[in-house]
Parts: C-alpha cells; structure tokens; sequence
C-alpha cells in the first residue's frame, strides 16, 4: 500500500515520529512492526527497505514510525526518511509480529532501552482505548532525561492506577537490583523487553538467572542501536 506523510514531529533532539496516512484502511495489532521502502540513488549497503514498530495505536488509523537519528553516521534510509516532506508518498507493506498483549488476565512487566518505548506506545494506548487496565510495571532505561513520550505515558498512567512506571537514567541501568526494587511478584509475571540487542540479551539472562520461565520473556530487538 502508499502511505502519504502527515506530520513530523520531533520527539527529543535526535528522536523524530512520522505520521503516515494509507491509501487503504489497514488493520494491526498494538506492537507489531509493518515494512517501508523508501527508493534512493544513493542507497547504502542496507539498501531501501526497513521495518519499525508502528508506535501509533490501531484505533488512532494513521500509522506512526518513531525513530532515532544520528545525523553524522545514519544510513541512507534514515536519510531519505528525513528529508521526506509532508505530502511525500511511500510504500509500506508487510505487517508482522508477534510482541503483542493476547491475554488481559495476566501480570506484566514492559522493559524498555531508548528507542524500544515505541511498541508499548501503541500497546498502552491501545489497553487504554479499549478500558483494560492491567497490572503493568514499565522499567524505561534512557541515556539521559529526554524520556520520548513522557507526557502521553503520564498520562496514561493517571488513568490506570495499576500501572508503575520507573525512568532509569544512565549512568545507571536496568539490572537485577532495579528488577527486584520496582516489580512484586517477579515469578507471576509475563516479561517485555524492546531496545538494542545487548541491553535485551542482558536482561533476558537477569531474568533466566531470576528463575523466570524462558516462556514467560518475550523480546523485541531494535537493530543498530544503543541506549
């Protein structure tokens, strides 16, 4: 399908969220990724396709792409992306994945590394929207105060009164000590992890070491990025 470019916003200094209107009405689940190819003369190796989470929620119908930019060494993707303008149509197709929530009787724990907020964005919005309010701690691990949709996850939190949300600001991060501080009843809990591959490899050993069921971990791995 074609989507058409609404609206850029700028999330924090190297964080920006597009929104996408499609040219069709397209169903997804909150925490799915969808697929984007953005033609380019002067494509890198990784060529003109990627895949993001759409951090948008599904009843919000437009489909919202958030991502990091590092504006000296990001790749020729990232660089078309920018300089899209609004108006710009582009192809997306292809959604998939399975970091959604299919249970609402169950407890969980979201873990978050920067970027990796985007799919509890849509996850969270979406069990608001549909009045569910479920026991959630949300442990979000960034590199410094800029926390991306601090607002929005403040206010979502106002209406569930279930919902923990604990910001770990580097130096510090989210280890064992910061597991067992902020979440009760580690064992009767399902776990989350979204964000660059070593800080998800790391926690999901934590939680191994914890004697969580590898069962009850799911992860989102977010390439080529770090905190």
């Amino acid at each position: 399908m074609k989507v058409k470019l609404l609206k850029k916003n700028r999330e924090t200094k190297d964080v920006f969220s597009f929104i996408f209107a499609p040219d069709k009405p397209v169903e997804w689940k909150a925490g799915q990724f969808i697929f984007y190819k953005i033609p380019d003369e002067n494509e890198d190796e990784r060529g003109i396709t990627r895949h993001f989470t759409i951090s948008s929620a599904p009843f919000e119908d437009n489909i919202m792409l958030t991502s990091k930019f590092d504006f000296e060494k990001g790749s020729s993707f990232k660089k078309a992306l920018f300089n899209l303008n609004v108006g710009n149509t582009i192809e997306a197709y292809s959604i998939k994945g399975k970091f959604i929530i299919s249970d609402y009787g169950k407890k969980y724990v979201f873990i978050a590394g920067g970027i990796g907020i985007t799919p509890y964005r849509s996850i969270l919005l979406d069990l608001e929207h549909k009045n569910k309010k479920l026991d959630i701690v949300l442990l979000y691990g960034n590199k410094d105060n800029e926390i991306v949709f601090r607002n929005e996850l403040e206010q979502i939190k106002k209406n569930n009164e279930l919902l923990k949300i604990q910001y770990v600001i580097a130096p510090k991060i989210i280890d064992r000590y910061v597991i067992e501080s902020f979440v009760p009843d580690i064992e009767n809990r399902l776990y989350y992890i979204s964000g660059p591959f070593g800080m998800m490899k790391n926690i999901k050993n934590i939680l191994l070491e914890m004697k969580v069921k590898t069962d009850n971990i799911k992860t989102d791995y977010f390439p080529g990025y770090d905190i």
